[in-house]
């Protein structure tokens, strides 16, 4: 496989660089890239071999091997092969030799003497598979390889690029999760993470090319592309640009690989999960033993149980898009499941067709006694932080069941927390955790939305559908002062101070609620009407007038009779 390499910026890191397979065309400045002349000086078929001055391979670069040859044309980096020893003067671009013949002075160039009974033919072929980067390929492969035998993931192919390399180094992916490292300091981890964070402020479609365009002081960036896969991204911290070693194809072939057996593993439990769940939210007849023998052969214990959670990750600048872009998708599993296996390891995650879903199965108390809906509560308020600098710019709202001891019936409260969504959606609490406790009455409600929606229209209209005709028409603030006086328990002198409003203000706009409505607000019977009308408003998507809550200006006059 070639590799297509890019000049390496100045300011201390590199352009974008990328490396391609054997279809792609490589590059003429292959000769550019060279081989380090200490590397050529170490070949088993220069052992023996010495060099004049002593140190002079140290800095030098070979492109070409030159031959004595006065009607050649010049060549940019040439190790000239002189088997008649070094003549006066050395052609041009030629930055080192190699002859047989012992040499006496100070050359011009360094210059390698190699054993009187070392064939050239052997020398020669050592040098030119150094420089076409063969030999060096394969011992990269073989490195890699023996990485990828161990098991130990990229952390290990990491390892063994930084001993290739030479060099510290950070494997990446085109998130800009750390995958793997070796040999980083703790300053150098730092300004790699910070560069990491300034990337991430460009939103979630522009990570990479932030990242390379500012960079990282003292390092080259390359960008690993096989077969039109992203394989990951590396940050050396090295004089050299990497992408000019053929050991950075076998880098990119060595990801490639342990990303497909990772996706393996990853979709062989994905799919045995989604089996589950999905014959859960279908609401299929699942035995107890089958449920928990298969459960158990995924991580997890729902033998007393599970709490559901659901939630959606949306788009609040599209009206409230559903997220199914399957980058997006995949980059927020991987911090979901990061954050499960943190915080609730036993916990099966998967996604449905557009839908989170998690059971969390009973564990021990919290270290306050929290039973599992409080934990399942302080879970799902982790995954809305996490879920904000994973995917910026996007909203996850999540609805949480009751525990439900019962592991047949699982597929409930995965239900629960569905409904429990669907209201919280509906009123409007995006991007917040929603329980089904607290829906309330709302899940009455909902059902009649569900099933019949004409009929919560019509008590709709019935009920608080006048106050809003009347605050439109007059600029009023009826729906406002109800919805308040009923939450603070029709608690009068409350609900002025609230409103920072009279209290005979608010008799009055009472009194008109009742004419309007032909509800009696002090009527227990009649206040649950307006209580439900209310929510049957918030359900149906009409706009609550929100009275001010804010203290009027000297002059506004409390006691101004404004209904």
């Amino acid at each position: 496989m070639s590799t297509r390499v890019a000049a390496a910026s100045q300011v201390g890191h590199a352009s974008p660089v990328s490396t391609r397979s054997r279809s792609s065309r490589r590059a003429p400045a292959a000769s550019t890239a060279g081989r380090a002349l200490r590397d050529i000086l170490a070949l088993p078929a220069l052992e023996g071999a010495s060099i004049t001055p002593e140190g002079g391979a140290d800095g030098v670069t070979i492109g070409a091997l030159v031959l004595d040859d006065p009607a050649a044309p010049q060549a940019e980096a040439g190790l000239l092969v002189a088997p008649r020893g070094i003549a006066k003067t050395v052609p041009a671009g030629v930055v080192a030799v190699i002859t047989r013949v012992a040499i006496s002075g100070d050359p011009t160039v360094p210059v390698i003497v190699i054993p009187a009974d070392r064939p050239w033919g052997d020398v020669l072929s050592a040098i030119a598979q150094a420089l076409s980067g063969e030999e060096r390929e394969r011992e990269a492969r073989r490195v890699f390889r023996q990485a990828l035998i161990s098991g130990r993931g990229v952390p290990g192919i990491a390892e063994a690029a930084s001993h290739l390399f030479a060099a510290p180094v950070a494997l990446l992916d085109e998130y800009l999760d750390i995958l793997g490292a070796a040999g980083i300091s703790d300053a150098r981890e730092d300004s790699l993470h910070e560069a990491i964070e300034a990337a991430r402020g460009h939103g979630p479609a522009s990570l990479l090319g932030p990242f390379v365009e500012s960079g990282v002081q003292g390092t080259h960036i390359l960008q690993l592309d096989g077969d039109g896969t992203m394989a990951g991204v590396l940050v050396a911290w090295c004089a050299d640009n990497p992408g000019a070693d053929p050991a950075a194809q076998a880098l990119t072939d060595a990801l490639l690989v342990e990303r497909v057996r990772e996706n393996t593993r990853a979709d062989t439990e994905a799919r045995l999960r989604g089996d589950l769940i999905e014959e859960l939210l279908a609401g299929e007849v699942v035995s107890r033993e089958s449920l928990v023998r298969r459960a158990r052969l995924l991580g997890a214990d729902l033998s007393e149980g599970a709490v559901a959670v659901v939630g959606t990750l949306q788009d609040p600048h599209s009206d409230g898009r559903v997220i199914t872009d399957p980058r997006l998708v995949r980059r927020f599993m991987q911090q979901t499941r990061g954050v499960l296996e943190l915080h609730w390891p036993r916990a099966l995650v998967d996604w449905h067709e557009g839908l989170l879903v998690i059971l969390l199965p009973r564990r021990a108390e919290g270290d306050e006694g929290e039973g599992p809906e409080e934990l399942a509560h302080t879970l799902a308020r982790r995954l809305l932080a996490a879920t904000g600098p994973t995917v910026p710019g996007l909203t996850l709202t999540l609805a949480l069941s009751r525990h439900q001891t019962d592991p047949e019936r699982l597929g409930s409260a995965i239900d629960e927390a569905q409904l429990a969504l669907s209201i919280g959606e509906r009123l409007g609490r995006s991007g917040e955790v929603v329980t089904f406790e607290e829906t309330g009455t709302y899940k009455l409600l909902f059902q009649v939305f569900a099933d019949k929606p004409e009929e919560l229209d019509a008590f709709y209209d019935q009920t608080i559908a006048p106050l809003v005709r009347y605050d439109e028409q007059y600029q009023t603030e009826l729906v406002g002062t109800v919805s308040t006086y009923l939450d603070l328990d029709c608690n009068l002198a409350a609900t002025a101070s609230t409103l920072f409003t009279h209290r005979h203000t608010i008799r009055y706009r009472l009194d008109r609620i009742t004419e309007l409505a032909g509800l009696d607000i002090g009527k227990t019977d009649d206040r649950e009407k307006l209580s439900l009308g209310l929510k049957a408003m918030r359900l149906l998507g009409h706009k609550v007038t929100a009275p001010s809550t804010e203290k009027p200006s000297r002059g506004g006059g409390r006691g101004a009779k404004k209904a």
